[in-house]
């Protein structure tokens, strides 16, 4: 090899050794401040934004022997203002003796003031900025600040982020009566056709301070704590009402999201005594159909139960005939949970459950007739036929022991 080349090479080696040596851009982990939940709201000052975060505080996280570590808040509430997300948080810098660190950010909460004028705007920074997540849970504080649901706390979690992470999961896994929605998936239903968004409904809950049931705690009294239930519905952009329980459950029957649940229906035996149905497993098929020029849409729905617990449960039972009974009276609270939800959305005026993306994917060309007025025209006048098949698969066995001779 000619020395020309040599040298060539190992000049070329030289450089690329620079510039894969340098830590000019280093973070040490002591500077960071790492954010766990995020809030916004509108500022008092006109044409500004409100952004509060939850700061971890590393020591108080630590168990404490002996001392007063463990009776010290796990989180630190701080709030900054600006005309954008982006311009509040930079503001941050004169608060903070860290720099704001969002990687670990579990938690978008959105106040519904600012979330009836609109979050579009709000969502860009969450999104475009290099350190967010996609799968940051979004949420709107009902009746109130996004500030002051981030005060929030649970006696069984340090910090409150995971306690609300905790609970979307528990009733999202165990009754089905919430949605659970992160940025990216709201974006979709945001940019979507014929399709609008929900998110997560927040609310918060006053304890009487004079009542405390809950044995001893190192911390302070909590006197306001999280409640998560429901949903959120928007149309495009802008909060327009809410879901209740059975309505965010029939919306989850639609969508196929119903994972499990606790369905009471009467017993077939006594009217006036209870059978408690757990769901096993559910599935949800629509079909989109055009008869004589109008939109139709089926909505079929497939769950299966077991029984998890019956009240007066020494009563005769005819098990075919019962079972049958609970079948059908299983199938119609599903329905009718269903049909709560279609009548609220369209007073609403807003079509959560996509049945105008479904048609546009079918018939694109019909559906061009329609987009501009769908929620106000398509969606109010569309004929909805919901078709559900239960089953019941599991009854449970119950022994009883003999009784004792007298």
């Amino acid at each position: 090899m000619p020395q020309l080349s040599r040298r060539l090479i190992l000049a070329t080696l030289g450089m690329i050794l620079l510039l894969l040596g340098g830590c000019w851009n280093r973070r040490e982990v002591e500077t960071l401040a790492f954010i766990m939940a995020a809030g916004v709201d509108q500022a008092a000052e006109p044409d500004k934004v409100q952004l509060t975060v939850q700061i971890a505080l590393p020591a108080a996280l630590v168990t404490a022997t002996g001392g007063s570590g463990a009776s010290e808040r796990a989180f630190w509430l701080v709030s900054s203002t600006g005309y954008t997300p982006f311009d509040a948080t930079r503001n941050f810098a004169s608060q903070s003796s860290r720099r704001l660190f969002w990687a670990h950010n579990r938690w978008l909460v959105i106040g519904e003031e600012m979330a009836r004028d609109g979050i579009e705007d709000i969502l860009d920074m969450f999104v475009r900025d290099g350190e967010t997540r996609r799968t940051v849970k979004v949420a709107v504080s009902k009746g109130g600040k996004a500030s002051d649901f981030l005060q929030t706390e649970l006696e069984m979690e340090r910090l409150s982020s995971e306690a609300y992470v905790g609970i979307l999961q528990n009733s999202s896994t165990g009754l089905s009566t919430v949605v659970d929605i992160d940025i990216h998936r709201f974006l979709l239903a945001l940019a979507g056709e014929g399709i609008e968004p929900v998110a997560i409904r927040a609310e918060m809950i006053d304890r009487l301070p004079d009542v405390d049931i809950r044995g001893q705690l190192e911390r302070s009294t909590i006197s306001l704590a999280p409640r998560i239930t429901g949903a959120a519905v928007f149309r495009e952009s802008k909060l327009v009402g809410w879901l209740d329980k059975p309505e965010a459950r029939g919306y989850n029957w639609v969508l196929g999201k119903a994972k499990s649940s606790l369905i009471i229906i009467e017993r077939p035996e006594d009217e006036t005594k209870y059978v408690g149905i757990e769901l096993m497993r559910a599935g949800s098929k629509i079909k989109p159909e055009i008869v004589d020029g109008r939109p139709r849409m089926t909505v079929k729905i497939q769950a299966e139960g077991a029984i998890g617990d019956i009240e007066d449960m020494f009563m005769i039972t005819d098990s075919l005939g019962a079972v049958a009974s609970m079948e059908r009276r299983m199938a119609t609270v599903i329905a009718n949970d269903v049909n709560a939800a279609l009548q609220k959305a369209r007073e609403l005026g807003s079509d959560i459950f996509g049945f105008g993306q479904a048609i546009y994917r079918r018939y694109p060309k019909e559906w061009s007739s329609w987009k501009d007025n769908w929620n106000d025209q398509g969606f109010q006048e569309l004929e909805v036929k919901v078709e559900v098949e239960s089953k019941i698969r599991r009854s449970g066995l119950i022994e009883v022991g003999v009784p004792l001779r007298r």
